[in-house]
C-alpha cells in the first residue's frame, strides 16, 4: 500500500461515535456570544448543536468560523442568513455538524429577539484513526 492509500472504511466513518464533552453558550438578542478564548479552539469532530427553550418567533443563528485568539467571528452580530451560519427555531431545535480545525473551530450564537436561551455544543464523535 502506498503512503497515499487508505482504507475504505475511513471514508465511511471519518468520525467515530463517542460521547464526548459539551460546551454551553447563552444566546441573547442582538449580542453575539461565542466560545471563549481561554478554552482554545473546539476539538475537531462531529457535534450536535441544540437550542433549549426557543419561543415561537425566535431564531437562534449559529455562526461558525476559524478560531483566532482575541478575534470575534465576523461579521459581528447579524441575525439572518449568510455565510457559515444556520438557524435554530422552535421547530428546528438541533442540527449535527462537523467542526474542522482552522475552518469552523469557533462557534457563536445570537438571537433575533426575545429572552435568552441556552445552546449546547456536544461533541458526539472523535476523529477516526487510520490503521
Amino acid at each position: 500500500m502506498s503512503a497515499s492509500a487508505h482504507r475504505g472504511d475511513h471514508d465511511v466513518a471519518f468520525y467515530e461515535a463517542a460521547i464526548e464533552n459539551t460546551v454551553g453558550l447563552t444566546a441573547s438578542a442582538g449580542v453575539l456570544t461565542q466560545t471563549v478564548d481561554t478554552d482554545g479552539p473546539l476539538p475537531p469532530g462531529r457535534y450536535l448543536v441544540q437550542a433549549v427553550g426557543l419561543g415561537a418567533t425566535q431564531v437562534c443563528w449559529v455562526h461558525v468560523g476559524p478560531y483566532v485568539n482575541g478575534t470575534l467571528l465576523t461579521p459581528l452580530g447579524p441575525t439572518g442568513p449568510g455565510a457559515r451560519r444556520f438557524p435554530l427555531t422552535s421547530t428546528i431545535v438541533a442540527i449535527e455538524t462537523h467542526i474542522l480545525r482552522g475552518y469552523s473551530d469557533r462557534v457563536g450564537v445570537i438571537l433575533n429577539a426575545g429572552a435568552a436561551v441556552s445552546v449546547f455544543l456536544s461533541r458526539v464523535s472523535t476523529e477516526a484513526r487510520k490503521a
